[in-house]
């Protein structure tokens, strides 16, 4: 008798043929979205329809989002984030935010939290909460990053600034839900502007009683400073020896990361998470460098050593390119480069001289450019 297997990636291959034979697209999903999209507003087809359950207020300027995942959701460790997708003014935009709480919570209860600093004079974070309502529509990417504690092998410190508490918040609940036993040490620095930017203060606090061997310090930078030497030695001496992971904004990432390798702690023993594409220095650069947007006319200078990319300099120039994520994930904003060089902070990659395809929300230039936009 024999055998007889089905690869599913070759009957996806083949359905996907069939589907751009036919009806010009990647899936007969999209070529019937606009149908679709009369009896199901905001429906999509490459995303998850899903709803909304609460939005929970947290503080002044932080909120959660509790969202219901649509069946075809296919669940996400803790660490991880997914794209949100909303219309606003009939036009679809996308972000990216961390899951703050954690799978073992969304297994029992079919729900997932998002929480979001509310950026000032931001497009969508100030706009979410009132145009976001129990019962309302969102779509949702499948979950995706590596910024995830899965094994508890060795002793672990947590370093969060602010808003960069929310995947640890998803990990260190899970820890508790799921009864691991913690047999490895786990300490959390958590560092806020003061205490009232402390976010689930109390929930952090009861998952240390709950949770042996697990410490967490809130650390007042207004009273006692950002991360330093000091600060290490206090709060975590022994973190030479620990798997190191690290998020928050920018400068605070760069910073501890530069201060613990000075400290002699291994590359592969730190692991971070930016809210953003990582900041690119362009120190060494001696030269200004300028943007030709082909299409427009309009031309850009950016000065020496400027980490502008491709995309601010297009917005400053009045521009306005298909933007998504903002962060290079997306792909929505890629735009055909004609000639000249960038850099690419998320492949920290330069690219060739000559033609292709670039993104401009994680490019920079460093020789001159033009675009064909």
């Amino acid at each position: 008798m024999n055998n007889v297997t089905t690869n599913p990636n070759l009957i996806q291959s083949s359905w996907s043929w069939l589907a751009r034979n036919i009806t010009n697209t990647t899936s007969f999903s999209a070529y019937f979205e606009p149908i679709i999209q009369v009896f199901l507003p905001q429906w999509r087809a490459d995303r998850i329809r899903s709803y909304v359950n609460d939005v929970r207020r947290e503080s002044d300027d932080m909120y959660s989002l509790v969202i219901k995942p649509g069946k075809q959701w296919k669940g996400f460790r803790a660490g991880q984030y997914i794209e949100l997708i909303v219309e606003k003014e009939g036009a679809w935009i996308s972000r990216f935010f961390s899951i703050s709480s954690s799978p073992e919570y969304f297994e029992q209860s079919g729900l997932i939290e998002i929480s979001i600093r509310i950026q000032e004079n931001g497009e969508i974070t100030p706009w979410l909460p009132q145009a976001l309502k129990a019962g309302g529509v969102v779509n949702l990417s499948q979950a995706e990053g590596e910024f995830c504690l899965d094994q508890l092998a060795k002793p672990v410190l947590m370093i969060a600034g602010g808003s960069g508490i929310t995947p640890f918040r998803s990990m260190l609940q899970q820890i508790a839900r799921s009864g691991q036993t913690v047999t490895q040490p786990v300490t959390l620095m958590y560092y806020a502007r003061s205490t009232e930017h402390f976010l689930f203060r109390d929930e952090l606090k009861t998952l240390e009683q709950q949770t042996p061997n697990l410490t967490v310090h809130f650390i007042d930078t207004h009273d006692l400073g950002f991360f330093s030497d000091a600060h290490l030695l206090t709060y975590c001496d022994d973190f030479s020896a620990r798997d190191i992971y690290i998020c928050g904004p920018s400068p605070m990432i760069l910073h501890a990361r530069n201060l613990l390798q000075n400290q002699g702690v291994k590359q592969e023993q730190i692991h971070y998470e930016f809210f953003g594409p990582e900041p690119v220095s362009l120190e060494g650069s001696d030269q200004a460098s300028s943007v030709l947007f082909q299409q427009s006319g309009k031309q850009v200078s950016a000065e020496k050593g400027e980490a502008k990319t491709l995309l601010a300099l297009a917005e400053e120039a009045d521009l306005k390119p298909v933007t998504g994520c903002r962060i290079g994930v997306c792909h929505q904003c890629i735009c055909q480069k004609k000639s000249g060089v960038v850099y690419n902070s998320k492949t920290k990659t330069y690219s060739d001289t000559g033609q292709e395809e670039i993104q401009l929300c994680v490019s920079v230039p460093v020789a001159d450019v033009v675009l064909a936009l």
